[in-house]
């Protein structure tokens, strides 16, 4: 009886044991590449079943599951696996298509999968570009994504990009876009000394749904950098390096040599400097190319060290770089040394860790973007040939021209601008997951953002710099000068987050994701400024300046302040909501406090809410060509109160003298009424894959509005001040089409080729302007008129030459009409200095290890004035260095030119001067060769690529300059791209390098 009892115990036993061992079990692992990369949000599945889950941005994953169950792993980043579950843990090696950074979007407070993601944001790939020889991380974004529009516009090494995503949102105000790094705010214009070979991941923000949570911050779009991190395993060691010369592209712009310039003297300008027979033949002996003495070809090389690595909890990143270009303009340049150090771990249920990077650089620049008779890449096109550089005695020769014009090539090598940049960033983070409450995470990340610069010019006497200024200047800087600049900026962000993530439903099938947030913002500066006159001792520094008093007028001019000083303090939360890994609904709210406008006006709210859905996932959706396709649309608000000063609510003051005393004066009236400007945008979006995902791409239309534009309405003088204040007036709409497309025309083991292209299209359109005007002046010959784009231009229309007499003909207001009498009644607003097309497009071939890609940019729809052609077909002008067409001025009753008669006045506002500022550039080739792992193996090395590539090799394009991308360098008169001169050319560049891993 013992025995039966025993038997059936036994049998009881097994048997529960086997009803338990045949029961859903929670099975985690972990997936990766085959080189160990992480791949995050893929999806994990139970095949034949609804029960689905999504790893995290590690690629760790959690499934309830049974032994014997199959699992599949899925993702846009690599192939389809599937795996028997045998035990608790079953990690994936997969096969990885693209790569994975492609499939992930990073926010800043987050990160979300393609698959979930509902906002508009690209994502940019690094490491396809991280090797362009651009000092300036803003400068290489240019064509990488739909709707970022980068203008670069200066080669001058270190120069940074005019960034623009979606359009121009504000008149007066900032349309920088945000950028943030590691979760800390980085000031524009300072990439030049930050390394982007630390970069792991760009995230490009557009639209509400992204961008909302940043709320006042987010008007202009975000741009979010993560750096490289440490993996666990054996420690890492790289080194990249190249190795380049910068070169002179062609200028379009075509000046006369010395025999047409003698020609044009004597028979078409009226021998203007009185030149007889004998100085004629004198000077026809000399024929300088002025930009074999201006211009070089620039040295370039970088070089960086890192190492990573870590065990299950602690992981580290640290590198070094140094970076050295030349520019090709003589005495310019940037020299960069970088350091990082990112340190993570984790213990038990707390992480922590540290992002840490400083930089130097020392930048020795030139001017650009003005009109300045004093800047030598205006008066390099201004020299008259038949002049040399140098005398006889080796010293720098002068010119009849003189004082409105001076000798370039002294100007760069004695005197010139230097500047040195000391750069700091970095943050501090806690992440503790709560006990008790399951999923449950608290986050703290402090960070700052430091930048200290500190810039230099010298006139030094006797130079015709210091001439110049004696004669048509101050005359302070006859006996030379010194000016010594210091800025000094910080920002610091603390941020404080509670997330929850929470499953439930059958087969988990619900999943909801909460987040709030405090953030405290501070921004503080100060800087500093003299410049001080008498240069007379042998020092080239401040030592060489004699003492000031008032019999020598030697009074130094010192300025300075507080050009950042505000803080903003913000609540905001998130909700993310998904059902079967297939309905997506999107939530976020954001209050703002900003100590730059009023009390009353301080405080605002904004939002978003977004949805998308996955109609390939559907069990309706039967189109085999199809497999994957992906709804959504989102609506929301963001803020902008960058651009304006600190504290433009309240009246304020500047320094001035009256009666020869001290005093103060208004400079700009209060407004207690002033507030945000706040920009609405809706976005519709369609994600598709076709062909087993040989083709992806992504359709989007958005609009946008901003109202509330920041405005400076004159105002009667009695009131005080200059007669201005800062308001809220004024609407402006963008809207258009992003289009984004990849292709992979051949897929083989050993050869394949890829496409990748994007396009964008953004309308502006001003819709209302202040005190209901439809019209109002604004920058150099541009003007703002309801019904057309920011940056319009305002000009007469130029109708050619009247070949009866050589007079330049105009069109009246009506369009129709030619007329010889130039009339400003007749201005017309015309097409915008904003290219509304820009596109992006790359082929790539590899075949076993070698691989070429070439990268083509391009632009079009805008327009550009061309003032440096003005200055050489300007009719005073005809003693200084000009134009080639000049030759073709009218001089014979029934000629046919499009040059009038030379003695004409020549009108600048007409558009005459406005060419086209569209072109097609091939921004970037590139051949490489990785070595196989069959000898990497042997060398006991990770890897092994050299490559060779080039930059900027060919630009198509009319316009008669270096660059139809000129200058965004804004000068005293607040010229921007739209109006061209002193250009410093694109560099057009040649690099060898290689990328060493072990």
């Amino acid at each position: 009886m013992k025995r039966k009892n025993l038997r059936v115990l036994l049998s009881f036993v097994i048997a529960l044991f086997s009803f338990a061992f045949v029961q859903a079990q929670t099975v985690t692992g972990k997936i990766a590449s085959q080189n160990g990369e992480p791949q995050p949000f893929a999806t994990v599945q139970v095949k034949g079943t609804q029960t689905i889950a999504t790893a995290d941005a590690q690629g760790n994953y959690s499934i309830k599951a049974k032994q014997g169950d199959v699992l599949i792993f899925t993702s846009t980043s690599f192939e389809r696996l599937e795996i028997t579950v045998d035990g608790t843990v079953v990690n994936a090696t997969v096969v990885a298509t693209v790569s994975a950074l492609k499939e992930v979007v990073i926010t800043g407070y987050g990160a979300r999968s393609k698959r979930s993601n509902i906002g508009s944001a690209a994502t940019v790939v690094i490491d396809d570009i991280r090797t362009q020889p651009i000092a300036s991380f803003d400068q290489i974004l240019q064509g990488q994504a739909p709707g970022l529009n980068v203008k670069t516009g200066s080669g001058q090494p270190g120069r940074n990009a005019d960034v623009i995503i979606r359009g121009r949102t504000s008149v007066n105000g900032s349309v920088d876009p945000l950028y943030i790094v590691d979760g800390v705010e980085v000031r524009p214009g300072d990439f030049s000394t930050i390394n982007q070979g630390d970069f792991e991941s760009v995230s490009v923000l557009k639209d509400a749904a992204s961008t909302a949570i940043y709320g006042s911050r987010a008007a202009n779009g975000v741009i979010v950098v993560t750096t490289k991190k440490g993996r666990s395993g054996k420690v890492r060691f790289a080194y990249d390096g190249q190795f380049g010369i910068s070169m002179l592209p062609e200028n379009k712009l075509k000046l006369m040599n010395t025999a047409e310039k003698l020609d044009f003297e004597m028979n078409i300008a009226g021998n203007p400097w009185g030149w007889s027979a004998a100085d004629v033949t004198a000077l026809s002996q000399i024929n300088n190319n002025w930009n074999d003495f201006v211009f070089r070809d620039g040295k370039m090389q970088s070089h960086q060290v890192s190492a990573s690595g870590g065990n299950e909890k602690t992981t580290f990143y640290t590198s070094f770089s140094y970076f050295d270009q030349e520019g090709v303009t003589i005495n310019t340049g940037l020299k960069r040394y970088n350091g990082r150090l990112n340190l993570a771990h984790t213990e038990r249920n707390v992480k922590f860790g540290v992002n840490l990077s400083g930089g130097w650089s020392n930048f020795r620049g030139t001017f650009e973007g003005d009109q300045s008779v004093g800047s030598p890449l205006n008066t390099v096109l201004w020299v008259l040939p038949y002049e040399k550089a140098y005398n006889d005695d080796g010293t720098y020769a002068g010119s009849v021209q003189f004082p409105f014009w001076l000798n370039p090539v002294e100007e760069l090598l004695e005197n010139g601008d230097n500047s040195w940049q000391l750069k700091s960033t970095g943050n501090v983070f806690v992440e503790y997951k709560i006990p008790g409450i399951k999923n449950l995470t608290y986050r703290f990340n402090a960070g700052g953002d430091y930048s200290q610069t500190e810039a230099f010019a010298i006139t030094k006497k006797g130079t015709q710099a210091a001439e110049q200024n004696g004669a048509i200047g101050s005359g302070l800087s006859v006996d030379g000068a010194i000016a010594r600049s210091l800025d000094r900026r910080f920002r610091s962000t603390i941020t404080n987050s509670l997330t929850h993530k929470a499953s439930f439903g059958a087969n988990d099938e619900h999943e909801l994701t909460t987040s709030v947030y405090t953030e405290f913002i501070r921004r503080t500066g100060r800087s500093f400024n003299f410049t001080g006159f008498g240069l007379l001792l042998p020092f080239d520094n401040e030592a060489g300046l004699v003492a000031g008093t008032a019999t020598n007028g030697y009074i130094p001019i010192v300025g300075g302040g507080f050009p950042e000083n505000s803080s903003l303090l913000s609540y905001f939360g998130t909700a993310d909501y998904s059902f079967k890994n297939r309905y997506f609904v999107s939530l976020s709210g954001r209050t703002d406090g900003s100590s730059r406008l009023s009390p009353q006006n301080r405080w605002t709210q904004y939002g978003s809410i977004g949805a998308g859905w996955l109609v390939s996932d559907e069990s309706f959706f039967k189109v085999n060509a199809v497999n994957y396709l992906k709804l959504r649309a989102s609506f929301g608000a963001v803020g902008n109160q960058n651009g304006i000063g600190e504290f433009p609510y309240l009246q304020q003051y500047g320094r001035a003298t009256y009666g020869g005393q001290g005093t103060l004066n208004i400079t700009r009236l209060a407004n207690p009424d002033l507030t945000w400007e706040k920009r609405r945008t809706a976005n519709i979006g369609l994600d598709f894959e076709l062909l087993k995902s040989r083709i992806r791409g992504s359709v989007e239309l958005y609009q946008s509005v901003t109202t509330g534009l920041y405005f400076e309405p004159k105002v009667p003088a009695t009131s005080g001040g200059n007669g201005t204040f800062l308001s809220n007036a004024g609407d402006m709409e963008n809207k258009g089409v992003e289009v984004s497309l990849s292709f992979r025309i051949i897929d083989a083991k050993s050869f394949k080729w890829n496409i990748d292209a994007n396009y964008a299209y953004n309308k502006n359109t001003i819709k209302s302007l202040p005190d209901n005007q439809d019209f109002q002046l604004f920058k150099s010959f541009q003007a703002l008129q309801v019904g057309k784009p920011l940056n319009s231009f305002y000009l007469v229309q130029y109708a050619g030459v009247n070949p009866a007499n050589g007079n330049s003909q105009y069109l009246k207001a009506d369009g129709k009409t030619i007329t010889e009498d130039y009339d400003a009644n007749d201005l017309t607003v015309l097409g915008t200095s904003d290219a509304p097309h820009n596109a992006g497009f790359t082929n790539t071939f590899n075949f076993k290890g070698l691989e070429l890609s070439a990268f083509f940019v391009y632009s079009a729809g805008n327009y550009v004035y061309n003032n440096a052609r003005f200055n050489v077909e300007y009719y005073q002008y005809t003693t200084s260095g000009f134009a080639s067409s000049g030759l073709s001025a009218w001089t014979t009753p029934g000629q046919i030119t499009n040059f009038p008669r030379i003695d004409e006045a020549t009108q600048g506002q007409t558009t005459r001067f406005l060419e086209k500022g569209d072109f097609l550039r091939l921004r970037n080739v590139m051949l490489s060769y990785s070595l196989p792992k069959s000898i990497t193996q042997k060398l006991k090395i990770q890897g092994l690529r050299v490559f060779a590539q080039g930059q900027n090799l060919y630009t198509w394009h009319k316009f008669q300059g270096w660059d139809p991308e000129v200058s965004s360098i804004v000068d005293g008169d607040g010229n921007n791209a739209s109006v061209s001169g002193a250009q410093y050319p694109a560099l057009r560049s040649i690099n060898f390098g290689l990328n060493l891993n072990f």
